[in-house]
């Protein structure tokens, strides 16, 4: 649960970096632009909660948590692309204006959510590694 929120918090600030350009975009579809804006941050929550299930008996290296965190980038950022082509694109030509989202989104929204999913995939590791506190005694 808290790999979720570390995720979701740093997919919220990579899409923040770059809303002008998700604003531009869901302005041109008709669409509500918070929505552009959130949905990253929320692709990054749920793909979290599923790739870091049982993660204190799995991971044992903050590399492993980082790996994990670079695919949940991958998939929100085709998932969140696969959203854009659907809102964005007329049916006919849907596999060619894929692929050119995917190239926009990679563009412009690549950096930020690579920096993203490194610092919550190393924030995660260290909270999932450290030994648990013992309390007051």
């Amino acid at each position: 649960m808290i790999a979720s929120l570390v995720f979701g918090a740093c997919g919220l600030l990579a899409a923040a970096a770059v809303q002008w350009i998700l604003k531009a975009v869901a302005e041109q579809a008709g669409v509500n632009p918070w929505i552009f804006v959130t949905v990253p941050g929320l692709f990054a929550m749920l793909f979290a909660l599923l790739l870091f299930q049982d993660a204190r008996k799995k991971i044992k290296r903050v590399g492993e948590s980082v790996s994990r965190g670079i695919l949940i980038a991958l998939l929100s950022w085709l998932s969140f692309s696969a959203l854009a082509t659907g809102v964005w694109c007329p049916s006919q030509g849907i596999g060619e204006c894929f692929s050119h989202i995917l190239l926009v989104a990679a563009v412009f929204g690549g950096g930020p959510m690579l920096a993203a999913a490194l610092i919550a995939g190393i924030l995660t590791g260290i909270l999932i590694i450290r030994p648990p506190s013992k309390g007051i005694e």
